[in-house]
C-alpha cells in the first residue's frame, strides 16, 4: 500500500478524475480512470476501493469481489521494510 503522498502524481490525478466521475454517477468512465491509476500504482488502496464501488453499482459483482479480495490481501500484507513476526 502507498501513503497518499507516495502515490505517483499521475495516478493521483487519474484517481481524482475517477472519483469526480463516480460522484456524477458516470461509473463506466470512472472505472477507466481508476484502472489506469491502478496500472501506475498497483498498491493504490483508495483506487481499489473506489473501483470496487463503481463496479458494484454497475452490477459487475464478480469484478467488485476481485477488488475486495485485493484490498484484503493488501491489508494483510506486511508493509515493505517491516519484519514479519518470527522472522
Amino acid at each position: 500500500m502507498y501513503g497518499i503522498t507516495t502515490v505517483p502524481l499521475e495516478a493521483r490525478i487519474l484517481y481524482r478524475k475517477g472519483l469526480d466521475l463516480s460522484d456524477q454517477q458516470k461509473d463506466e468512465a470512472a472505472v477507466r480512470y481508476l484502472r489506469q491509476a491502478i496500472i501506475i500504482a498497483p498498491r493504490f488502496f483508495g483506487a481499489y476501493q473506489a473501483l470496487g464501488i463503481c463496479l458494484s453499482r454497475l452490477g459487475r459483482e464478480q469484478d467488485a469481489a476481485d477488488c475486495r479480495y485485493r484490498l484484503a490481501a493488501m491489508a494483510a500484507a506486511p508493509a515493505p521494510g517491516r519484519a514479519q513476526a518470527g522472522a
